[in-house]
Formats: C-alpha cells, sequence, structure tokens
C-alpha cells in the first residue's frame, strides 16, 4: 500500500484547491462516481502520473488501485461503496477521512455511510445498480 499517495489525495480532496490544465477547479463530486476525475479514483488519477507500470488500455478503477498500491479488495470498497446516503452526498471531508483510515490501518471503513446489507441490498436513491443479470440455464 502506498500510504505516502493515499495522504497526498486525501489532501487534494479535502483542500480543493486542485485545477485543471484547462483552468477548471477540480471538484470532489461521487455521484459521477465511475470513470471521471470527480471521485476519488478520479482525483488519484488526475493527481498521480502514469508510470512505467502504467497499460494503455487499463481501466480508470484498476489504474487508481495501482497507483494506491491497493489490493482489489480495497480498491473495490474504496471506489465503489454501498452506502446508506447517495454517492453524492458523500463530503470531501468523509473520503478524505476514509482514505487517512485507509493508510493508518489498511482496511476501508466508510463508518455510518457504509450500507450493511451490501451493494445489492437496498439504498438510498442515487446510488448506482449492480444488475445481477439472467439466470442462464444448463443447455444439455
Amino acid at each position: 500500500m502506498n500510504t505516502e499517495a493515499i495522504h497526498f489525495v486525501a489532501k487534494a480532496i479535502l483542500d480543493q484547491n486542485t485545477v485543471l490544465p484547462n483552468g477548471e477547479r477540480l471538484i470532489f463530486d461521487m455521484k459521477n462516481w465511475c470513470g471521471t476525475a470527480c471521485c476519488i479514483a478520479g482525483w488519484t488519477n488526475v493527481l498521480i502520473p502514469d508510470d512505467k507500470n502504467a497499460r494503455q488500455d487499463e481501466h480508470d478503477l484498476f489504474a487508481a488501485e495501482r497507483k494506491l498500491g491497493l489490493t482489489r479488495t480495497q480498491a473495490l470498497e474504496l471506489f465503489s461503496p454501498a452506502l446508506t446516503i447517495p454517492y453524492s452526498d458523500v463530503t470531501p471531508q468523509q473520503a478524505a477521512d476514509v482514505l487517512l483510515h485507509l493508510a493508518d490501518t489498511g482496511s476501508v471503513d466508510w463508518g455510518e455511510l457504509k450500507n450493511p446489507l451490501g451493494p445489492l441490498g437496498p439504498k438510498a436513491g442515487g446510488h448506482p445498480t449492480f444488475p445481477r443479470g439472467k439466470r442462464r440455464s444448463a443447455r444439455r
């Protein structure tokens, strides 16, 4: 785990003063949580440039996982948690606190924001859905 990188991203999210090359200020917003520059993974990818280990076809979430030195489980719990509130309601302070806890303990803890029923349980409006898909019957 790259605790230095995790602390760096947490501070940037908390400070909210990152300016993009086009002059726009980067705003933390988890309602656009996947593949954007506004969620924790997106901020990681904007703030930490690719290195020699980068792959051209690497998905943003896997790139952020690699840059922070996370296990797949840590990355899934950090980047796509099942929350009791809409993703858009996650504050920069809450995200930074989760990152700092991760750096200190090695575990992701969203605290009271975590949905104890998991990603397929009931959620507040505004959450992404994870469809189970249709069951396939065995063919003989």
